[in-house]
């Protein structure tokens, strides 16, 4: 007997601007679902009031796999709140969207690696999603803008 359950399918896009504002950089890849994530959504559906996916997060580091809690090597830094968390609608009505913005000053250097989190201590232990697929320097004066698409869909038996 096949065992039915919940597909999650995330990708992530990456936009880079300088400080002309001028878009110097752009990148979109698939990435990992950490087990966390699934905890998360059990007690939510068990009627659970755990936090919800709240912040943003780089570093330099990589490596990191679906049972990893925090990026390898994270900025020592606060980490960035969404600037917005939506649901799709029609077809898309399966999608949740995250954006975040690591403005001028914030995760300056090469950014390796990227994660969605609970809350805003870099150093706590709540990664709910990780992409370590970029290497990209990001300048002073840069600003890189992270959208973050999640599907939740069934699978077929």
């Amino acid at each position: 007997m096949k065992k039915e359950g919940i597909k999650v399918k995330t990708n992530v896009k990456y936009e880079m601007y300088n400080e002309a504002g001028e878009k110097i950089w752009e990148e979109e890849t698939h990435n990992t679902d950490c087990h966390l994530h699934g905890t998360l959504i059990a007690d939510h559906m068990a009627g659970g009031s755990d936090t919800l996916i709240s912040y943003g997060h780089a570093g330099t580091g990589s490596g990191e796999d679906a049972q990893s809690t925090n990026l390898a090597t994270p900025f020592a830094e606060n980490r960035t709140a969404l600037d917005s968390k939506t649901q799709g609608s029609g077809t898309n009505s399966n999608d949740v969207v995250y954006t975040f913005t690591l403005g001028a000053g914030v995760c300056t250097g090469t950014v390796t690696e990227i994660g969605l989190f609970l809350t805003q201590t870099y150093t706590d232990d709540n990664m709910h999603f990780y992409d370590d697929s970029i290497s990209k320097s990001k300048a002073a004066g840069d600003t890189l803008i992270v959208t973050w698409t999640v599907t939740y869909g069934t699978t077929e038996t």
